[in-house]
Protein backbone atom coordinates (compact mmCIF):
# COMPACT_ATOMS: atom_id res chain seq x y z
CA UNK A 1 0.00 0.00 0.00
CA UNK A 2 0.96 3.77 -1.00
CA UNK A 3 0.24 4.81 2.60
CA UNK A 4 2.75 2.20 4.04
CA UNK A 5 6.09 2.80 2.06
CA UNK A 6 9.38 3.10 3.05
CA UNK A 7 9.71 7.21 2.99
CA UNK A 8 6.47 6.89 5.70
CA UNK A 9 8.31 4.20 7.66
CA UNK A 10 11.58 6.62 7.45
CA UNK A 11 9.23 9.62 8.69
CA UNK A 12 7.52 7.63 11.64
CA UNK A 13 11.00 6.77 13.03
CA UNK A 14 12.36 10.67 12.96
CA UNK A 15 9.01 11.16 14.40
CA UNK A 16 9.48 8.96 17.57
CA UNK A 17 12.95 10.55 18.04
CA UNK A 18 12.42 13.85 17.42
CA UNK A 19 9.31 12.99 20.24
CA UNK A 20 11.87 11.63 22.51
CA UNK A 21 13.77 14.43 22.12
CA UNK A 22 11.54 17.14 23.11
CA UNK A 23 10.48 14.59 25.98
CA UNK A 24 13.86 14.77 27.55
CA UNK A 25 13.83 18.61 26.83
CA UNK A 26 10.77 18.54 28.90
CA UNK A 27 12.33 17.04 31.57
CA UNK A 28 15.69 18.68 32.06
CA UNK A 29 13.90 22.33 31.82
CA UNK A 30 11.57 21.49 34.26
CA UNK A 31 14.12 19.90 36.41
CA UNK A 32 16.16 23.06 36.60
CA UNK A 33 13.16 25.38 37.02
CA UNK A 34 12.26 23.17 40.18
CA UNK A 35 15.54 23.16 41.09
CA UNK A 36 16.22 26.79 41.85
CA UNK A 37 16.40 27.93 38.05
CA UNK A 38 13.00 30.36 38.77
CA UNK A 39 13.22 32.85 35.80
CA UNK A 40 10.63 33.84 34.52
CA UNK A 41 11.26 33.69 31.07
CA UNK A 42 12.54 30.23 31.84
CA UNK A 43 9.57 28.80 33.01
CA UNK A 44 7.88 30.17 29.80
CA UNK A 45 10.83 28.18 27.89
CA UNK A 46 9.93 24.80 29.92
CA UNK A 47 6.21 25.39 29.44
CA UNK A 48 6.96 25.90 26.14
CA UNK A 49 8.60 22.64 25.66
CA UNK A 50 5.89 20.78 27.30
CA UNK A 51 3.78 21.93 24.66
CA UNK A 52 5.92 20.85 21.91
CA UNK A 53 5.84 17.60 23.39
CA UNK A 54 2.05 18.44 23.43
CA UNK A 55 1.83 18.95 19.73
CA UNK A 56 3.69 15.80 18.67
CA UNK A 57 2.22 13.17 20.52
CA UNK A 58 -1.29 13.41 18.08
CA UNK A 59 1.01 13.99 15.14
CA UNK A 60 2.94 10.67 16.29
CA UNK A 61 -0.46 8.85 16.96
CA UNK A 62 -1.89 9.92 13.40
CA UNK A 63 1.58 9.15 11.55
CA UNK A 64 1.71 5.79 13.35
CA UNK A 65 -2.17 4.56 12.04
CA UNK A 66 -0.77 5.86 8.63
CA UNK A 67 2.03 3.37 9.03
CA UNK A 68 -0.11 0.46 10.71
CA UNK A 69 -3.46 1.28 9.02
CA UNK A 70 -4.86 -2.52 10.63
CA UNK A 71 -5.10 -0.85 14.24
CA UNK A 72 -8.57 0.85 12.79
CA UNK A 73 -9.78 -1.78 11.12
CA UNK A 74 -12.69 -2.13 13.07
CA UNK A 75 -13.13 1.36 13.32
CA UNK A 76 -15.79 3.12 11.08
CA UNK A 77 -15.58 6.12 9.00
CA UNK A 78 -17.01 8.45 11.04
CA UNK A 79 -15.30 7.42 13.92
CA UNK A 80 -12.31 7.85 11.92
CA UNK A 81 -13.01 11.17 11.18
CA UNK A 82 -13.84 11.98 14.59
CA UNK A 83 -10.42 10.54 15.66
CA UNK A 84 -8.58 12.78 12.89
CA UNK A 85 -10.48 15.72 13.57
CA UNK A 86 -9.26 15.36 17.51
CA UNK A 87 -5.87 14.95 16.65
CA UNK A 88 -5.85 17.69 14.01
CA UNK A 89 -6.91 20.39 16.66
CA UNK A 90 -4.91 19.08 19.51
CA UNK A 91 -1.11 19.02 16.94
CA UNK A 92 -2.88 22.06 15.74
CA UNK A 93 -3.54 24.14 19.33
CA UNK A 94 -0.58 22.76 21.25
CA UNK A 95 2.16 23.67 18.41
CA UNK A 96 0.70 27.60 18.28
CA UNK A 97 0.51 27.48 21.70
CA UNK A 98 4.20 26.75 21.67
CA UNK A 99 5.67 28.69 19.47
CA UNK A 100 3.46 31.79 21.36
CA UNK A 101 5.32 30.63 24.89
CA UNK A 102 8.75 29.93 23.05
CA UNK A 103 8.30 34.03 21.40
CA UNK A 104 7.11 35.05 24.37
CA UNK A 105 9.56 33.64 27.17
CA UNK A 106 12.57 35.51 24.53
CA UNK A 107 10.89 38.56 24.70
CA UNK A 108 10.68 38.46 28.58
CA UNK A 109 14.29 37.70 28.66
CA UNK A 110 15.20 40.36 26.05
CA UNK A 111 12.67 43.07 26.73
CA UNK A 112 11.13 42.30 29.96
CA UNK A 113 7.88 41.79 28.23
CA UNK A 114 4.97 40.01 30.33
CA UNK A 115 3.69 37.25 28.88
CA UNK A 116 1.83 36.15 32.42
CA UNK A 117 -0.98 37.98 31.53
CA UNK A 118 -1.69 37.34 28.28
CA UNK A 119 -1.38 33.38 28.97
CA UNK A 120 -5.28 32.89 28.44
CA UNK A 121 -5.55 34.86 25.59
CA UNK A 122 -2.76 32.92 23.91
CA UNK A 123 -4.19 29.91 24.76
CA UNK A 124 -7.94 30.80 23.32
CA UNK A 125 -6.17 32.38 20.18
CA UNK A 126 -4.26 29.04 19.59
CA UNK A 127 -7.88 26.79 20.17
CA UNK A 128 -9.61 29.17 17.67
CA UNK A 129 -6.86 28.94 15.11
CA UNK A 130 -6.93 24.96 15.52
CA UNK A 131 -10.82 24.89 14.87
CA UNK A 132 -11.07 27.21 12.26
CA UNK A 133 -8.17 25.90 10.39
CA UNK A 134 -10.11 22.55 10.71
CA UNK A 135 -12.55 23.91 7.96
CA UNK A 136 -9.60 24.43 5.21
CA UNK A 137 -8.34 20.15 6.10
CA UNK A 138 -7.48 18.07 8.60
CA UNK A 139 -4.33 16.50 6.85
CA UNK A 140 -0.48 16.90 7.98
CA UNK A 141 0.20 18.87 4.96
CA UNK A 142 -2.34 21.48 5.46
CA UNK A 143 -2.02 21.95 9.16
CA UNK A 144 2.03 22.38 8.38
CA UNK A 145 1.26 24.91 5.78
CA UNK A 146 -0.98 26.71 7.78
CA UNK A 147 1.05 27.23 10.67
CA UNK A 148 4.01 28.18 8.74
CA UNK A 149 3.28 31.55 8.39
CA UNK A 150 3.31 31.74 11.95
CA UNK A 151 6.22 30.08 12.94
CA UNK A 152 8.29 31.85 10.81
CA UNK A 153 7.36 35.28 12.11
CA UNK A 154 7.79 33.91 15.71
CA UNK A 155 11.26 32.44 14.93
CA UNK A 156 12.64 35.34 13.03
CA UNK A 157 11.09 37.79 15.88
CA UNK A 158 12.49 35.94 18.83
CA UNK A 159 16.56 35.59 16.64
CA UNK A 160 16.21 39.16 15.90
CA UNK A 161 15.65 40.25 19.52
CA UNK A 162 18.17 37.41 20.70
CA UNK A 163 20.65 39.00 18.19
CA UNK A 164 20.72 42.50 18.56
CA UNK A 165 20.88 42.01 22.37
CA UNK A 166 23.14 45.00 24.50
CA UNK A 167 26.68 43.75 24.35
CA UNK A 168 26.51 43.66 28.03
CA UNK A 169 24.00 40.79 27.83
CA UNK A 170 25.14 39.12 24.54
CA UNK A 171 26.84 35.62 25.04
CA UNK A 172 27.32 32.12 23.70
CA UNK A 173 24.04 31.63 24.50
CA UNK A 174 21.90 33.92 22.86
CA UNK A 175 24.17 33.79 19.87
CA UNK A 176 23.49 30.09 19.62
CA UNK A 177 19.43 30.58 20.61
CA UNK A 178 19.10 33.35 18.01
CA UNK A 179 20.84 31.75 15.11
CA UNK A 180 18.74 28.64 15.86
CA UNK A 181 15.44 30.72 15.64
CA UNK A 182 17.03 32.69 12.78
CA UNK A 183 17.38 28.80 10.95
CA UNK A 184 13.93 27.53 11.97
CA UNK A 185 12.25 30.69 10.24
CA UNK A 186 14.11 30.15 7.16
CA UNK A 187 13.11 25.82 7.38
CA UNK A 188 9.76 26.94 8.89
CA UNK A 189 9.32 29.18 5.70
CA UNK A 190 10.51 26.12 3.16
CA UNK A 191 8.02 23.83 5.00
CA UNK A 192 4.92 26.41 4.20
CA UNK A 193 5.96 26.05 0.21
CA UNK A 194 6.68 22.56 0.21
CA UNK A 195 3.69 21.22 2.73
CA UNK A 196 1.59 23.97 0.84
CA UNK A 197 2.25 22.36 -2.58
CA UNK A 198 1.60 18.93 -1.07
CA UNK A 199 -1.99 20.38 0.50
CA UNK A 200 -2.64 21.48 -3.08
CA UNK A 201 -1.74 18.25 -5.13
CA UNK A 202 0.88 19.38 -6.26
CA UNK A 203 4.58 18.50 -6.51
CA UNK A 204 7.30 20.92 -5.75
CA UNK A 205 10.99 20.55 -6.22
CA UNK A 206 13.40 17.33 -5.10
CA UNK A 207 14.64 19.21 -2.18
CA UNK A 208 11.61 20.39 -1.01
CA UNK A 209 10.18 16.99 -1.39
CA UNK A 210 12.96 15.45 0.41
CA UNK A 211 12.08 18.41 3.15
CA UNK A 212 8.68 17.22 3.32
CA UNK A 213 9.69 14.03 3.79
CA UNK A 214 12.28 13.94 6.10
CA UNK A 215 11.51 16.76 8.34
CA UNK A 216 11.52 15.40 11.49
CA UNK A 217 15.07 14.54 10.93
CA UNK A 218 15.71 18.64 10.29
CA UNK A 219 13.37 19.72 12.97
CA UNK A 220 15.77 17.32 15.80
CA UNK A 221 19.49 19.13 15.69
CA UNK A 222 17.48 22.53 15.24
CA UNK A 223 15.77 21.23 18.17
CA UNK A 224 18.21 20.23 20.34
CA UNK A 225 20.25 23.66 19.69
CA UNK A 226 17.47 25.66 20.71
CA UNK A 227 17.37 23.54 23.98
CA UNK A 228 20.93 24.19 24.17
CA UNK A 229 21.37 27.64 23.67
CA UNK A 230 18.26 28.26 26.21
CA UNK A 231 20.32 26.39 29.10
CA UNK A 232 23.60 28.09 28.51
CA UNK A 233 21.15 31.61 28.37
CA UNK A 234 20.22 30.71 32.26
CA UNK A 235 24.09 29.52 33.02
CA UNK A 236 25.06 33.07 31.75
CA UNK A 237 22.69 34.63 33.82
CA UNK A 238 23.48 32.49 37.24
CA UNK A 239 26.97 33.67 36.66
CA UNK A 240 26.41 37.41 35.83
CA UNK A 241 24.33 37.18 39.07
CA UNK A 242 26.83 35.44 41.29
CA UNK A 243 29.71 37.97 39.59
CA UNK A 244 27.61 40.42 41.12
CA UNK A 245 26.99 39.08 44.28
CA UNK A 246 31.35 38.50 44.85
CA UNK A 247 31.76 41.82 43.74
CA UNK A 248 29.02 43.13 46.17
CA UNK A 249 30.30 40.47 49.02
CA UNK A 250 34.21 41.84 48.00
CA UNK A 251 33.03 45.19 49.07
CA UNK A 252 31.32 44.21 51.70
CA UNK A 253 34.75 42.07 53.15
CA UNK A 254 36.81 45.38 52.35
CA UNK A 255 34.31 47.43 54.51
CA UNK A 256 34.33 45.35 57.27
CA UNK A 257 37.97 44.84 56.85
CA UNK A 258 38.47 48.46 57.16
CA UNK A 259 36.21 48.86 60.15
CA UNK A 260 37.95 45.85 61.86
CA UNK A 261 41.42 47.55 61.32
CA UNK A 262 40.88 51.31 60.64
CA UNK A 263 40.47 53.59 63.52
CA UNK A 264 37.34 55.45 61.99
CA UNK A 265 38.34 58.63 64.22
CA UNK A 266 41.94 59.17 62.61
CA UNK A 267 41.80 56.56 59.45
CA UNK A 268 44.88 54.95 60.63
CA UNK A 269 45.58 51.37 61.19
CA UNK A 270 45.11 50.52 64.28
CA UNK A 271 46.17 47.93 66.99
CA UNK A 272 44.59 44.93 66.10
CA UNK A 273 45.89 45.61 62.60
CA UNK A 274 49.44 45.90 63.61
CA UNK A 275 48.43 42.94 65.58
CA UNK A 276 47.55 40.68 62.79
CA UNK A 277 50.71 42.30 60.64
CA UNK A 278 49.10 44.48 58.16
CA UNK A 279 50.79 46.63 56.75
CA UNK A 280 54.31 45.30 58.12
CA UNK A 281 55.43 43.11 55.45
CA UNK A 282 58.15 45.67 54.50
CA UNK A 283 59.12 46.65 58.06
CA UNK A 284 59.74 43.16 58.96
CA UNK A 285 62.01 42.41 56.20
CA UNK A 286 64.13 44.82 56.84
CA UNK A 287 65.98 47.16 59.78
CA UNK A 288 64.34 50.16 60.89
CA UNK A 289 62.69 52.40 63.37
CA UNK A 290 59.67 52.78 65.37
CA UNK A 291 58.16 56.05 67.40
CA UNK A 292 55.78 56.59 69.84
CA UNK A 293 54.17 59.88 69.98
CA UNK A 294 51.68 60.63 72.89
CA UNK A 295 49.49 63.56 73.08
CA UNK A 296 50.27 65.75 76.24
CA UNK A 297 47.36 68.34 75.78
CA UNK A 298 44.35 65.92 74.91
CA UNK A 299 43.22 65.13 78.70
CA UNK A 300 42.97 69.13 79.59
CA UNK A 301 40.98 69.92 75.86
CA UNK A 302 38.66 66.96 76.88
CA UNK A 303 37.91 68.55 80.21
CA UNK A 304 38.09 72.67 78.82
CA UNK A 305 35.93 72.10 75.43
CA UNK A 306 34.21 68.52 75.92
CA UNK A 307 35.13 65.41 73.47
CA UNK A 308 33.80 66.53 69.90
CA UNK A 309 37.01 68.86 70.70
CA UNK A 310 39.40 65.94 71.89
CA UNK A 311 38.09 64.00 68.88
CA UNK A 312 39.13 67.36 66.71
CA UNK A 313 42.76 67.25 67.91
CA UNK A 314 43.61 63.70 67.76
CA UNK A 315 42.42 63.69 64.02
CA UNK A 316 45.01 66.71 63.39
CA UNK A 317 47.54 65.10 64.93
CA UNK A 318 47.16 62.13 62.25
CA UNK A 319 47.00 64.17 59.98
CA UNK A 320 50.20 66.06 60.50
CA UNK A 321 52.02 63.26 60.83
CA UNK A 322 50.61 61.34 58.10
CA UNK A 323 51.12 64.31 56.04
CA UNK A 324 55.16 64.03 56.75
CA UNK A 325 55.71 60.29 56.31
CA UNK A 326 56.67 58.22 53.61
CA UNK A 327 54.09 55.98 51.49
CA UNK A 328 56.03 52.67 53.06
CA UNK A 329 55.75 54.38 56.52
CA UNK A 330 52.63 52.99 58.67
CA UNK A 331 51.10 54.89 61.21
CA UNK A 332 48.69 52.91 63.66
CA UNK A 333 46.40 54.37 66.41
CA UNK A 334 48.10 52.79 69.38
CA UNK A 335 45.40 53.32 72.18
CA UNK A 336 43.58 56.54 73.31
CA UNK A 337 45.93 59.30 72.57
CA UNK A 338 49.10 57.28 71.90
CA UNK A 339 50.13 56.48 68.04
CA UNK A 340 52.74 53.91 66.76
CA UNK A 341 54.89 55.19 64.14
CA UNK A 342 56.83 52.73 61.97
CA UNK A 343 59.14 53.90 59.38
CA UNK A 344 61.02 50.86 57.46
CA UNK A 345 64.66 51.57 56.52
CA UNK A 346 65.17 54.86 58.60
CA UNK A 347 68.33 55.03 61.10
CA UNK A 348 66.89 56.28 64.17
CA UNK A 349 69.56 59.07 64.68
CA UNK A 350 67.26 62.16 64.44
CA UNK A 351 63.55 60.80 63.92
CA UNK A 352 62.44 62.11 66.96
CA UNK A 353 63.59 65.56 66.41
CA UNK A 354 62.28 65.47 63.06
CA UNK A 355 58.65 64.43 63.83
CA UNK A 356 59.04 66.73 66.85
CA UNK A 357 59.68 69.77 64.40
CA UNK A 358 56.51 68.64 62.33
CA UNK A 359 53.99 68.67 65.51
CA UNK A 360 55.93 72.05 66.50
CA UNK A 361 55.37 73.87 62.83
CA UNK A 362 52.04 71.97 62.99
CA UNK A 363 48.85 75.25 62.72
CA UNK A 364 46.28 75.85 65.42
CA UNK A 365 43.43 74.58 65.14
CA UNK A 366 40.04 76.18 66.45
CA UNK A 367 37.97 73.61 68.77
CA UNK A 368 35.21 73.92 70.58
CA UNK A 369 31.66 75.75 70.59
CA UNK A 370 34.33 79.18 71.17
CA UNK A 371 36.28 77.67 68.34
CA UNK A 372 39.35 78.24 70.79
CA UNK A 373 42.93 78.24 69.05
CA UNK A 374 44.87 74.69 70.09
CA UNK A 375 48.03 73.67 69.23
CA UNK A 376 49.45 70.20 69.28
CA UNK A 377 51.63 69.03 72.30
CA UNK A 378 53.13 65.50 71.60
CA UNK A 379 55.82 63.58 73.54
CA UNK A 380 57.94 61.42 71.62
CA UNK A 381 59.92 58.51 71.70
CA UNK A 382 62.02 56.55 69.19
CA UNK A 383 63.76 52.99 69.05
CA UNK A 384 65.40 51.36 66.29
CA UNK A 385 65.23 47.62 65.34
CA UNK A 386 67.66 45.04 63.42
CA UNK A 387 64.85 42.49 61.89
CA UNK A 388 60.81 42.03 62.29
CA UNK A 389 61.85 39.67 65.47
CA UNK A 390 62.78 43.17 66.76
CA UNK A 391 59.44 44.90 66.26
CA UNK A 392 57.87 44.53 70.21
CA UNK A 393 61.06 45.07 72.33
CA UNK A 394 61.87 48.21 69.91
CA UNK A 395 58.05 49.73 70.30
CA UNK A 396 58.76 48.75 74.31
CA UNK A 397 61.72 50.93 74.03
CA UNK A 398 60.53 53.77 72.36
CA UNK A 399 57.19 53.55 74.35
CA UNK A 400 59.79 53.87 77.56
CA UNK A 401 61.82 56.97 75.77
CA UNK A 402 58.27 58.53 75.11
CA UNK A 403 57.48 58.61 78.98
CA UNK A 404 60.90 59.83 79.31
CA UNK A 405 59.93 62.66 77.10
CA UNK A 406 56.49 63.20 79.03
CA UNK A 407 58.25 63.18 82.28
CA UNK A 408 60.62 66.06 81.07
CA UNK A 409 57.72 68.03 79.40
CA UNK A 410 55.66 68.05 82.69
CA UNK A 411 58.44 69.54 84.30
CA UNK A 412 59.56 71.71 81.73
CA UNK A 413 56.50 73.01 79.79
CA UNK A 414 57.34 74.28 75.97
CA UNK A 415 55.03 74.03 72.68
CA UNK A 416 55.33 71.61 70.48
CA UNK A 417 57.49 68.39 71.63
CA UNK A 418 60.79 67.92 73.56
CA UNK A 419 61.98 64.83 73.35
CA UNK A 420 64.92 62.23 74.70
CA UNK A 421 65.38 59.65 71.97
CA UNK A 422 67.17 56.41 72.67
CA UNK A 423 70.61 55.70 71.68
CA UNK A 424 71.17 53.43 69.05
CA UNK A 425 72.19 50.04 69.94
Amino acid sequence: MDHASPDLFVGLIGLWTQTAVTLLLAALFGVLQRSGWRRTYFTVWAEAWVAMLCALVPLLIRYSLRVFPDALATVTASQDGAVSAVLYIAFQAARVHGWWLLLAGTLMYTRGFNALGRRRGAQGAALTFAVVSLLVGRDLETAIALQAPLVTAASALAGWHLLTLRAARRGVGSSVTGGVFMALAVVGAAYGVAFGLAAAGMRGPPALELLRTYHPYVDLPLQMLLGFGMVVIQMEDAKREVDDARTELAVSNDALRRLANYDPLTECLNRRAYAEGIGLEVAKSTFGTVAMLDMDNLKEINDAHGHAAGDELLAHCARTVRGSIRPLDRLYRWGGDEFLLVLPGAMPDGVAQRLAQVVAAAAAIPVGADRQLVRLEVSIGAADYASGDELPAAIDSADAAMYRTKRVRKNTPVRGAKTIPVPSR
